[in-house]
């Protein structure tokens, strides 16, 4: 498939690190979603992760739903392992979850849950039920597994909270400043992939998860690797002379776009993995990079000043058309679609560089209120979009749900974050 297998000289590998190096500030929109009421879990005294937490914790990132805080939940509405339906019910709630975790063997936890409905013709039903079991590392885990089963059940879409992101840390100052991260979406169990002296840009993660597709400048000139993340080996895809930019896998796995300008000015190609062979998608003076497909691989969004200002164009490979897609704002960059739907996320120039939502019919929906994002990715099934931002005079991450019900920043506790890319979705 790839031929060029290369020994990593600027390059190390470290174990996962347990704890949060992202921390997760709420900045709005908690009291916009489907009012939902989480009971703390009853749960063994060797588990000290707050289970209940992490699932309500979960659902209100999504936007989805809204919380309520246990303080304001009714004393008698969940005792004895019973859900007094009447009780949770007064106080507007939708549904309430009731959980359990408890030892089994082998020094596993069994983790349980039931999702009750409280209105209507759904008032007193389980509406989900579920248990698992899992060992005290992988507990996290197990709480993201129930908030993925609430979410498909209440909203009929595929959960995303056992996914990972990975992104870019600068550390000033260190031997090895740049490093390559991946960690749960949430920030937990952070692990460094790639270690270098020279900076890291703009990773992308393969359909299966098992790989990830970077640009490193560690011979002090841009070069497209791909990282197998799990046997540590590497493969260098494109260094030729100029710009090798802006990877990004098609889902079906059988292509990465890219940016190069070894024929001229930066334009669009891609690396046919079944081939070993690249294409040339677009042939003009103008500027073509940040290249990205549609969910079904039929299709490659990308940035273009062919109009005269960057603008998001759109190349049909059946058709073999280029159309252009977005019009309004001085300027519209980093497209990224929507999964499940015709919608686009981008960056737009308004007031600064703003996280934005490009809907069909060319209606533009601003997600974030700050001025110097960037670096958008979306969720696997859609539901959120995490980018770089400025909070605080320092770029980190934030993220924002495609709906723009909530809105979160996620500062580092060390150093400055950027290039966000979320991963794929797990197997159920």
């Amino acid at each position: 498939m790839f031929k060029r297998f290369l020994t990593a000289v600027f390059v190390l590998f470290c174990a996962t690190a347990a704890n949060a190096e992202l921390q997760i500030e709420i900045t709005g929109g908690i009291n916009e979603g489907r009012k939902i009421a989480v009971y703390p879990f009853t749960q063994d005294a060797n588990v000290k992760l707050d289970v209940a937490s992490v699932v309500s914790a979960d659902l209100m990132r999504s936007g989805k739903f809204s919380p309520m805080a246990v303080s304001s939940l009714p004393a008698n509405g969940f005792a004895n392992g019973q859900v007094n339906v009447d009780a949770v019910a007064a106080t507007g709630a939708e549904f309430t979850i009731v959980g359990n975790v408890t030892s089994a063997s082998g020094g596993a936890y069994k983790v349980e849950f039931q999702l009750v409905g409280l209105q209507g013709a759904n008032k007193g039903k389980v509406l989900a039920h579920f248990a698992g079991n899992a060992g005290l590392p992988l507990m996290r885990q197990a709480a993201h597994r129930v908030s993925d089963r609430i979410y498909e059940t209440v909203t009929g879409q595929r959960g995303c909270f056992r996914t990972r992101i990975a992104y870019v840390v600068y550390k000033r100052g260190q031997p090895f400043p740049y490093q390559l991260m991946t960690a749960d979406y949430d920030g937990y169990n952070e692990t460094p992939i790639v270690k270098s002296t020279q900076p890291i840009m703009t990773p992308a993660w393969s359909p299966d998860g098992t790989r990830l597709a970077y640009v490193s400048f560690e011979n002090r000139s841009p070069a497209i690797f791909v990282q197998y993340i799990q046997s540590k080996k590497r493969v260098k895809l494109a260094s030729f002379t100029g710009l090798n930019s802006s990877p990004s896998w098609s889902p079906d796995g059988t292509k990465i776009a890219m940016t190069l300008s070894k024929d001229g000015q930066p334009d669009i190609y891609y690396y046919d993995l079944t081939l070993s062979k690249f294409f040339r998608i677009t042939s003009d003076n103008a500027i073509d990079t940040e290249p990205t497909f549609s969910p079904d691989s039929r299709s490659l969004f990308f940035t273009s000043d062919r109009g005269g200002r960057a603008q998001i164009y759109k190349y049909d490979f059946t058709a073999k058309k280029l159309e252009r897609v977005t019009y309004q704002g001085q300027k519209n960059l980093s497209a990224k679609p929507i999964p499940g739907t015709n919608s686009l996320i981008v960056i737009t120039q308004v007031n600064g560089f703003r996280v934005a939502r490009v809907d069909a019919d060319g209606s533009v929906y601003m997600l974030s209120t700050s001025s110097l994002d960037e670096s958008p990715s979306v969720a696997p099934n859609g539901s959120m979009v995490i980018y770089s931002t400025v909070y605080q005079g320092r770029k980190g991450l934030a993220i924002v749900s495609s709906d723009g019900r909530f809105k979160a920043n996620l500062p580092s506790s060390a150093g400055e974050i950027s290039a966000p890319a979320w991963g794929p979705l797990t197997a159920k």
